[in-house]
């Protein structure tokens, strides 16, 4: 059993028992091939068998730190902590130098080279030049998210108005939560007792929201009485959160806060971008992208606002990579000091040559 000082039998242990139990009692000493005793002691230990398997199950699933994907939503509902679902990447597309009596209709599909689609939210008409439609992706996830100036294109064309648009922040598209992360909140469920309006009340219900990975609760942040309340998402490389969510944030605090507080701020991290500069003794492509995946992994796992960045840990996360066998890091070149608000991101990485 799971944690716990019970060992399960082995099928073989369990037959040898009971034949020799069988034998016992019935006061025979010789083991034929085909006795009744060896059969009777091969049914009874597989059955045994059977039921030891399904309480060493059971036993693995009635705490959440082990339970199995549908025994967690089990948990989880039972805590009021439910997996947060996939959402849908928002944003506009950009055209620039349009003639000012063109427009586009809600519904038109645009698309991305890798075959991302995305539709218009509404009917939009030129400014100055200038139409910047608000689209959703049609499909939810993190691949619907889109670097600024991606290139998207019309799926049926408009007369005078070129195939081309450009991304214009289109972000927010998220994944259905990861089942470790789901868990781990569903853990702290059990040790963040409520307590009506503590700071750890704060963190779980900004995080119960999609897209929402971190939180931090800053007493009295705008005078005495208030509560600032700071967000971040789980995208290593824009960890701020939109304008769009921090206002869903706030909307889903102020029904839970009490009366008093009412002085409610939702503000979002501050990405600090951190430029790297390295050399590796064997540089190769696959190396140098899993050197950078390490890296923002240490800067979201260890980048704590108000914290401190040691080189001495980002090294050793350097050396984790795939493929790594030995590397030079000269930029940073002291411990990295953070901000209250500040969090680490992934700046440019400079790849130089190695000195031996």
């Amino acid at each position: 059993m799971q944690h716990s000082g019970f060992s399960r039998p082995s099928l073989p242990t369990l037959i040898d028992t009971i034949r020799s139990e069988v034998l016992t009692r019935c006061q025979e000493d010789n083991v034929l091939r085909r006795c009744d005793a060896e059969v009777t002691a091969r049914v009874q230990a597989a059955a045994v068998h059977t039921l030891y398997g399904y309480l060493d199950y059971l036993a693995r699933n009635m705490l959440p730190d082990l339970a199995d994907e549908a025994w967690l939503g089990r948990h989880a509902n039972i805590k009021r902590c439910p997996r947060k679902g996939a959402t849908k990447a928002q944003g506009f597309v950009r055209w620039e130098g349009v003639p000012n009596a063109l427009s586009m209709s809600s519904d038109t599909e645009i698309q991305r080279d890798d075959g991302q689609t995305y539709t218009a939210l509404a009917s939009t008409s030129v400014v100055n030049g200038v139409l910047r439609v608000p689209v959703r992706a049609q499909k939810a996830g993190q691949a619907g998210n889109c670097e600024d100036r991606t290139a998207l294109r019309l799926t049926t064309p408009i007369p005078g108005l070129s195939s081309t648009g450009y991304a214009d922040e289109i972000q927010g598209g998220q994944d259905i939560e990861d089942l470790e992360r789901w868990r781990q909140r569903i853990i702290a469920r059990w040790y963040d007792i409520p307590q009506g309006d503590a700071d750890g009340d704060y963190v779980r219900w900004a995080k119960a929201l999609p897209g929402i990975d971190r939180a931090w609760t800053h007493r009295h942040q705008n005078g005495p009485g208030t509560v600032g309340v700071m967000v971040a998402t789980d995208d290593p490389d824009h960890p701020a959160p939109t304008q769009d969510m921090l206002t869903q944030v706030r909307d889903h605090l102020l029904p839970l806060i009490p009366v008093a507080g009412s002085g409610l701020t939702v503000f979002a991290v501050t990405p600090k971008s951190v430029p790297v500069s390295l050399a590796l003794s064997t540089d190769r492509p696959d190396i140098r992208s899993a050197v950078i995946a390490e890296i923002k992994a240490f800067f979201q796992r260890e980048g704590e606002p108000g914290s401190t960045l040691f080189l001495s840990r980002l090294r050793e996360v350097i050396s984790l990579a795939a493929g790594e066998v030995a590397h030079q890091l000269r930029l940073p070149t002291t411990d990295l000091p953070l901000g209250k608000t500040e969090v680490p991101v992934s700046g440019p990485v400079t790849w130089t040559p190695y000195a031996p």
